[in-house]
């Protein structure tokens, strides 16, 4: 089993989920072993499968969360990995984690309390954050851009913060309505052969009061 990326899928029933358009099996984007991983996550395996047709990805608008052409879940770690098919992407495994400060990116910032209000005409900006007391007052723009602020990091990731594209796109729980929390982002051309749109990046959302509502959504610039 282990956490990986690509490769073959671990099936508990033997049968990989297949693509709600083609009918084809989705090949595996990720597997993480949750008991092993940084956080607490519970346990199991989650998966990600991602169909691998480009027409099915424009028909079925493959970048929006809850597309019919891909497929988040986890389970249990019984079964066996599939040998039906060749796989669509070589196996990347996941041998250890490196911890990293992650900070919100500035599209983040406004929901968290941090406060932007720019002056133009003085090419000044004032920041303030009230609940934790801070109120900067007037500063030159070209001085501190807020994107300096904070940013969350690009690349692969497990948890912190998501890195935006066109900006912040949270997930949607179908159950409770809550936004969902991010749990794992996979940047274009990193450790999978795989051109979210233009350079884009992908980005996997788990319910918190429905932990088995998961599902991915990704943008490009």
């Amino acid at each position: 089993m282990g956490s990986r990326f690509g490769g073959r899928a671990w099936l508990p029933d033997g049968c990989p989920p297949r693509c709600a358009a083609c009918d084809a099996p989705m090949p595996l984007l990720l597997q993480l072993d949750l008991g092993e991983a940084p956080g607490d996550l519970g346990r199991g395996l989650l998966q990600a499968f991602y169909c691998a047709d480009p027409d099915c990805e424009q028909k079925c608008d493959g970048w929006v969360p809850f597309s019919r052409i891909h497929r988040v879940r986890i389970v249990a770690g019984t079964g066996a990995l599939d040998e039906t098919r060749n796989t669509d992407y070589p196996a990347r495994s996941i041998v250890s984690w490196a911890a990293l400060d992650d900070m919100p990116s500035a599209e983040d910032h406004e929901v968290l309390g941090l406060e932007a209000t720019y002056d133009f005409k003085a090419n000044t900006v004032s920041i303030r954050c009230p609940s934790v007391g801070l109120n900067a007052g007037a500063i030159p723009i070209d001085d501190l851009p807020v994107e300096e602020i904070a940013d969350a990091a690009s690349g692969d990731k497990l948890l912190g913060w998501p890195h935006w594209v066109q900006g912040p796109e949270y997930a949607q729980c179908p159950r409770c309505r809550n936004l969902m929390r991010y749990l794992f982002q996979i940047e274009s051309r990193k450790n999978l052969p795989i051109m979210w749109g233009d350079l884009g990046v992908a980005h996997i959302f788990q319910c918190v009061s429905h932990p088995d509502v998961l599902t991915m959504a990704w943008a490009c610039s």
